[in-house]
């Protein structure tokens, strides 16, 4: 049947056509044909690796100068805050603020400069990615609430409706002049009760309210931005959700140990612990938070993590427990924790989203240096103080 069907060729004038190079053709086309279906399910996961390689460029030239040892020992050795500005707006940061600037100055920038950030992230990554982005941005806005509830807490809210720039997402000036002059934080939730951050602030306010401590909002806070992150990150395509999800489930282990040892520390009542605890967590799963819950003590809990991550970093500190600055301590530890173990995230997935998740945490804990040293040098405190307030990279200050 080949050969009365390949007849006409052969008449047409190709007698180089014979049967055998023809069964070879016909089988070469049909190995491709069979390769091209076996991988076609490849074909969205190589085209969305290819969409992050320009975004990973640009970060890794930019890198994060101000988490490194040596950079930061430059920073403070400059020989007064205004130089230390200049220094900071010659590497690019700061731009719009004046060389003799206050500490609520510095931290409006920052959040700009993060804010402005995640923006540029979001718009250079995959569109697939963009609603963890989203969400990761929600925080700005859960940051200028923290700050509104601060200032109310120790009276200097006064001229919140004249800076709209300090106005969360939603606000209106009506809302901003109801808030400006709240008297209280207690009226001020109850002001903002209608918005989006309402319910989980009404619902926390009863805790502030018995002990007049800010975390109970602010963490109140803290948990609706992550629920956020893990709702959004569910939705990432399925061949790209890997390092979101492994990056939601770090920040809800050390969130959970921070909580814990916190309560621990200040004594909180142990039954109130599980409603602050984000679910999710990698290492330390649900039934294990209700055990560390039942220590009687922060080094209980820390002897409980024993195998765990956790374990070299938190128990150099129990040794030195209980000390003024032991919260500090702790806090800085996972800090530094946390950027180690996404750095590693980074490598494991370094042809998608670990490197922009690595740079999102850098940069975050590099604007927060910033903003440490400055408020540092303005408040005269020494090169050694205000290092043990930061999170490094390379090395012992």
């Amino acid at each position: 049947m080949t050969n009365e069907m390949l007849s006409p060729l052969f008449d047409a004038g190709l007698p180089y056509l014979t049967p055998l190079t023809t069964a070879i053709v016909v089988l070469i086309i049909a190995l491709l044909l069979i390769a091209i279906l076996s991988t076609a399910g490849y074909f969205p996961v190589l085209l969305s690796i290819t969409s992050y390689t320009p975004v990973i460029a640009r970060i890794k030239a930019k890198g994060v100068p101000f988490i490194e040892n040596e950079q930061v020992m430059g920073l403070l050795q400059s020989g007064s805050l205004p130089d230390c500005i200049n220094r900071l707006k010659t590497a690019g940061y700061l731009r719009n603020i004046p060389p003799e600037c206050n500490s609520d100055q510095v931290e409006e920038e920052v959040l700009a400069l993060w804010y402005e950030e995640v923006t540029l992230m979001r718009s250079e990554s995959p569109q697939d990615a963009w609603e963890f982005f989203d969400a990761y941005l929600f925080f700005q806005e859960l940051a200028k609430i923290k700050r509104i509830l601060r200032f109310v807490h120790q009276h200097q809210i006064k001229s919140f409706s004249e800076n709209p720039v300090l106005w969360p997402d939603g606000f209106t000036y009506d809302l901003a002049i109801k808030v400006s002059n709240s008297q209280t934080v207690s009226e001020c939730v109850r002001i903002m009760q209608d918005t989006r951050y309402g319910i989980p602030l009404m619902n926390a306010l009863p805790a502030y309210e018995k002990e007049h401590l800010l975390f109970y909002l602010e963490h109140a806070l803290d948990c609706l931005g992550y629920d956020e992150i893990s709702r959004q990150t569910s939705k990432v395509t399925s061949y790209l959700a890997s390092p979101y999800r492994d990056f939601f489930s770090i920040l809800a282990d050390i969130q959970n140990v921070k909580t814990l040892i916190r309560f621990k520390h200040t004594g909180r009542d142990p039954g109130s612990a599980p409603v602050c605890l984000l679910p999710g967590g990698l290492e330390i799963p649900q039934w294990r938070l209700v055990q560390l819950n039942e220590m009687m003590s922060v080094p209980d809990i820390v002897r409980q993590l024993s195998g765990t991550r956790f374990e070299p970093v938190l128990t150099p500190l129990i040794r030195k427990y209980p000390s003024p600055d032991s919260m500090v301590s702790f806090d800085l530890a996972l800090d530094k924790l946390e950027l180690d173990i996404v750095s590693r995230l980074s490598l494991d997935y370094y042809h998608t989203g670990g490197p922009l998740l690595w740079y999102l945490i850098a940069k975050e804990f590099e604007l927060r240096n910033i903003r440490v040293i400055l408020s540092g040098l303005s408040e005269g405190f020494s090169a050694e103080m205000i290092t043990r307030m930061l999170v490094l990279t390379g090395g012992e200050a």
